[in-house]
């Protein structure tokens, strides 16, 4: 509708097209690159939520381990403090700072991280009552499993979360405590479902929680977002995920995709993009990097917020990249210190309040060269050193 309103005004097509989104607008992103690549030039994808329907019963999932932390209170934010997650994010800091070769205060080499950093013995087990400088066994236990995955009986719900320093930020405590109490609870019983929940009486908390037995059950619920039934004749991780994750749409149409994903995302497990991508690198192989890119970035929460470099240009990056080439070989991101227009707060006081970073294009990371200012990114290069997921 947008192409014939541009054609009817000024008489002629648009020169190119391009499609943006994050979140679940970067599973919109992911679905028009597979489904409609014809259509797009070029095409953004933000922290996308391509199984979104999974990452939602996930959610719930979680939500109802917290919940054992705190039962009978449901207030399941009271099982983990603020600072008791920044406790873990610190622990994450002190074990992997130095994996990139700089002491710098930010985990640039998150993968290799995942090896070196051991929950059990990196953040004090409480020896008595919970102050704030330890975790409980059973904390230790339950984060364990939600860094892990939801699962079922059947096996895993959705994919496991990568341990980084932005588990601190209070985006990630949002998402899993805020938002699966509330925006998941009707997303699964009314979207994802089938057949949709009866919405007479329906309760956030009680179907969250399964309280009394009357919610989310993960073993009869969570295989419904693969179900049909009656008048709902196809599942909602039929209509809302792309249907050709090989991305082959976009070499017919010689189309390009950049894709970002903040490391420490608590809904959309930067795990599952960079699987993909991995997959997408081994379909394509030589040529898979001239069409579709892959940016990480190290410690931001859900499309942004965290202790990080979160604010950077994707989009000119990638009209560069389908208007001039060749694609983009690192993208410069910055803190939003003091003075920026929208300040982070979670931009740590040790950083110059306009640290600048780059970004590199996987598997690749930002190393620092040696000399110059730690706090600016011509001081550092993309070099190929980072350990595949698989």
């Amino acid at each position: 509708m947008a192409k014939s309103l541009i054609e009817t005004y000024y008489g002629k097509k648009p020169h190119k097209s391009y499609f943006y989104g994050c979140s679940n607008g970067g599973r919109h992103a992911m679905v028009a690159a597979s489904r409609y690549a014809d259509q797009y030039d070029g095409i953004l994808a933000g922290n996308p939520g391509f199984n979104l329907p999974k990452a939602a019963v996930s959610q719930l999932w979680g939500a109802q381990q917290y919940f054992t932390l705190t039962t009978p209170d449901i207030t399941i934010s009271n099982s983990f403090t603020p600072t008791e997650f920044s406790l873990v994010g610190n622990a994450i800091l002190a074990k992997c700072d130095a994996l990139d070769g700089l002491i710098d205060d930010m985990v640039t080499n998150p993968l290799a991280c995942q090896t070196v950093f051991d929950l059990d013995t990196d953040v004090l087990t409480c020896p008595g009552a919970r102050d704030g400088s330890c975790l409980t066994a059973a904390q230790k236990a339950v984060l364990a499993d939600i860094m892990t995955g939801g699962s079922n009986s059947a096996g895993p719900l959705y994919t496991n979360f990568l341990w980084d320093v932005g588990i601190k930020g209070s985006n990630w405590a949002s998402w899993d405590f805020t938002m699966s109490m509330t925006r998941d609870t009707g997303a699964v019983a009314f979207i994802f479902g089938t057949p949709p929940e009866n919405p007479v009486g329906f309760n956030d908390q009680v179907y969250a929680l399964n309280l009394g037995g009357a919610g989310f059950d993960p073993n009869v619920d969570a295989p419904k977002i693969f179900d049909t039934f009656g008048p709902y004749t196809e599942s909602s991780m039929s209509f809302m995920t792309p249907p050709d994750l090989t991305m082959s749409g976009l070499f017919k149409h010689k189309s390009k995709l950049l894709v970002f994903h903040g490391v420490a995302d608590a809904v959309f497990s930067s795990a599952d993009t960079i699987k993909w991508y991995e997959d997408f690198l081994d379909t394509w192989r030589g040529r898979a990097q001239n069409t579709a890119r892959l940016f990480l970035v190290p410690q931001m929460n859900h499309c942004s917020g965290g202790p990080s470099c979160d604010q950077f240009d994707m989009l000119d990056a990638l009209v560069e990249w389908v208007e001039q080439g060749p694609p983009p070989n690192s993208i410069v991101a910055t803190a939003r210190g003091t003075g920026a227009n929208a300040v982070n707060p979670e931009v740590p006081a040790t950083w110059s309040p306009n640290r600048t970073r780059l970004l590199c294009p996987y598997p690749k990371l930002a190393k620092y060269i040696g000399k110059g200012s730690i706090e600016d990114a011509s001081s550092f290069r993309c070099v190929p050193d980072v350990v595949p997921l698989k």
